[in-house]
């Protein structure tokens, strides 16, 4: 089964190469593979008929991605080439008022017009209503060009009909990793290359956590699939804290559970964000203990017993300071685990000068405490965020292990 794709580009500006990864990852991951990728200037009418009269007799199924600057009527060639007549379709009509509400935007019903015999696609966060086409075994699919709009239309309606279609599901698996994602990708690179294109991985990354999804041919034999899967394990195995979809702070919340054990942070820099992921998960009261904010250094004395002399001689972020952060914790008798958080956000540095990004994460147990030091980069928030996971994954791979 042949498919090709068309998508536009402004004739001054270049179309990044991540966009064009995105959108072809965006119809792999739901099973789709794209033999060809067309690539059209948004004034060219010409070529665009031309490719729609070849793929219409060469391909089975045609997507036709399309943007806000087209600067030619697509649907008036679509009418031509295909002998369709179009209407304003009434159910793509309600969406497109539901979307003007919402936005706050009147928008033209010339979004609404479709083949009199196209099934809608709907699309719930833009003006412009996909359709599919159906001619003999032919199939035209047009679709917004935002991948905003476009993700969610091609996994709930898209990727459900070439499914059906091909007669053929494939096979997805979702690990969850954090650590540095560039690892991550050169080495399942390499991992992956003996496996003849049986899997594509592909992976998201927010403040160093990780969705991996691993998506395999529907014919490839499951033994293959899982050595597939054992070998990326093994490999990152350190990294890997979930073999299902979820949140490290879910993850976190799960393994408290079943070791049953009670936490406590002690957050300086983070300002509470630690503690405040581990209380989304509800019966968490049974497993927190308590969280604090000591942003102070007297706050750090008063409730932890941080030694004062040593923020003196050390500063607040310091690897002694954040030891001490954990063990004012652990000294309480419903504590079992703790985390501490230390260090500069930014946009300035403190007055010793430390660098931006310098932070000292302590998470230990009675039996002892260890102390981590990272030197994140970006800007305060990412820092920030990057931080607070980082503390909720260095608790998961410390309960992990006992």
């Amino acid at each position: 089964m042949k498919t090709s794709l068309i998508l536009f580009k402004c004739v001054e500006d270049r179309l990044s190469a991540e966009y064009v990864s995105q959108v072809v990852d965006c119809f792999y991951n739901g099973g789709i593979n794209l033999d060809v990728v067309d690539v059209l200037p948004v004034d060219d009418d010409i070529a665009f008929r031309r490719r729609l009269e070849e793929y219409k007799d060469t391909a089975d199924n045609l997507i036709v991605l399309v943007p806000e600057q087209i600067r030619f009527d697509v649907k008036k060639i679509i009418s031509l080439v295909t002998d369709s007549i179009f209407i304003e379709n009434e159910n793509a009509q309600n969406f497109i008022k539901a979307i003007s509400v919402q936005n706050g935007v009147s928008y033209s019903d010339e979004y609404a017009q479709m083949p009199i015999d196209a099934t809608l696609i709907p699309n719930l966060n833009g003006p412009m209503q996909g359709f599919m086409q159906e001619d003999n075994e032919f199939t035209l699919l047009v679709l917004p060009m935002a991948l905003e709009q476009l993700k969610p239309m091609c996994m709930q309606y898209v990727s459900p009909y070439f499914e059906t279609k091909s007669g053929k599901k494939p096979y997805r698996l979702v690990l969850k990793y954090f650590g540095d994602e560039n690892v991550l990708k050169s080495g399942l690179e390499e991992l992956l290359a003996p496996f003849d294109n049986k899997v594509k991985a592909n992976v998201t990354t927010v403040h160093g956590d990780s969705l991996l999804s691993l998506i395999f041919t529907p014919d490839t034999d499951r033994k293959v699939s899982d050595e597939i899967v054992r070998q990326i394990i093994l490999k990152y195995q350190s990294n890997i804290y979930a073999e299902f979809e979820t949140s490290l702070s879910e993850r976190l919340f799960d393994l408290l559970q079943l070791k049953n054990k009670k936490i406590s942070v002690a957050e300086s820099f983070t300002g509470g964000r630690v503690v405040a992921e581990i209380i989304k998960n509800p019966g968490v009261s049974s497993y927190l203990s308590e969280g604090l904010v000591t942003y102070s250094n007297n706050s750090k004395v008063e409730r932890l017993k941080v030694k004062a002399e040593d923020l003196l001689k050390h500063g607040a972020v310091s690897s002694n300071v954040a030891y001490q952060m954990a063990l004012g914790l652990l000294n309480k008798r419903d504590t079992d685990i703790a985390i501490a958080t230390t260090g500069i956000a930014g946009p300035k540095s403190d007055d010793t000068l430390k660098p931006v990004g310098l932070c000292y994460i302590a998470v230990g147990m009675k039996d002892g405490i260890h102390v981590y030091k990272y030197n994140f980069n970006g800007n305060r928030e990412e820092i920030t965020e990057t931080a607070k996971n980082t503390a909720l994954f260095l608790a998961i791979k410390k309960l992990k292990n006992i």
